[in-house]
């Protein structure tokens, strides 16, 4: 029993001996990165090369203070600066990738494409455009501000709202419904721009599911002159890639932003003001049941008969 004991006593002590250690050596490192500053860095990303950026990394990691801000919830991450970094490395692919995935390019460009280099806002009074978020119709019935950044206040722009999905008119299925029309923005905002189609809200049609609203910014290399032809309905079904097409020397696609909408009761009121016309609708006619199927069904009451059914 006492070499039990003995051995015992041996490995608390030595186990105690490392913990000591241990805990020396992490005081010490702690003590050490704590008289260290926030190593925060002021320069972009893609302004870095990659042994600063995994020095950067490396040191972060080992920064006391940032490790207790962290722990304590306290850490301010600033993300602004992240959307900034994300949108000048990785950002154009994925919203690329996210276009692809929701079948802009497919339905509005007809299987064309381009890498959405330019980075802009486009808010509505109470919501943002971002890429594939759900607004009501209600909330964009007001016209949205079109925003870039400072940096490309010496340009000229162009901005195309299109819905691939709305064209209600029967003969002209497969082009888009237009929107909005803006050329010759000169500054960062789309308020210095002219107004070649006046706004129209988000108008899904009751019974159609979610429809895709896309803004797609252009970049201008001199300015343009297109008549206000818009003027009814029917002159709102529009082609951006037959538009893109005949002005190609003029314009160039470099941004992109979409969401998608849904039927409300604005819809009903925004086609009498704008159009004069009574609401379309659209429904799923039921398919008919045979006998067999509906005797399969019978123990749920709405397949007793028929007439419940329909």
């Amino acid at each position: 029993m006492e070499p039990l004991i003995r051995t015992f006593m041996q490995r608390s002590s030595a186990i105690s001996r490392r913990s000591v250690y241990l805990f020396g050596q992490i005081s010490r490192c702690n003590s050490m990165l704590a008289t260290t500053e926030l190593n925060i860095n002021d320069k972009p990303v893609t302004d870095l090369t990659k042994s600063e950026r995994k020095s950067l990394i490396y040191n972060n990691r080992r920064n006391a203070e940032l490790e207790k801000a962290s722990r304590q919830k306290e850490l301010q991450i600033p993300l602004n600066r992240v959307l900034d970094d994300w949108l000048s490395t990785t950002g154009p692919k994925h919203i690329m990738s996210a276009a692809e995935h929701y079948g802009i390019f497919k339905d509005v460009l007809v299987d064309d494409s381009f890498i959405p280099k330019v980075n802009f806002e486009v808010a509505y009074p109470s919501d943002q455009v971002q890429w594939g978020n759900f607004l009501y119709p209600t909330k964009t019935k007001t016209c949205p501000l079109v925003t870039l950044p400072p940096k490309y206040d010496d340009g000229l722009w162009a901005v195309i709202m299109i819905n691939p999905d709305g064209t209600f008119i029967e003969d002209r299925q497969g082009s888009g419904f237009l929107h909005w029309l803006i050329i010759n923005m000169t500054s960062s905002s789309s308020d210095d721009g002219v107004e070649v189609c006046k706004y129209l809200q988000p108008l899904p049609i009751r019974g159609t599911g979610y429809h895709r609203y896309v803004f797609i910014l252009c970049k201008q290399s001199q300015k343009l002159s297109i008549p206000n032809k818009f003027t009814d309905v029917t002159d709102r079904c529009f082609s951006t890639s037959d538009f893109l097409d005949q002005h190609k020397d003029t314009l160039e696609p470099v941004g992109l932003r979409f969401f998608q909408a849904n039927w409300d009761k604005s819809v009903r009121a925004s086609f009498q003001e704008e159009f004069g016309l009574k609401e379309p609708t659209y429904s799923v006619e039921p398919i008919p049941l045979s006998k067999s199927r509906l005797g399969k069904y019978k123990h749920r009451n709405i397949y007793k008969n028929k007439e419940k059914l329909f």
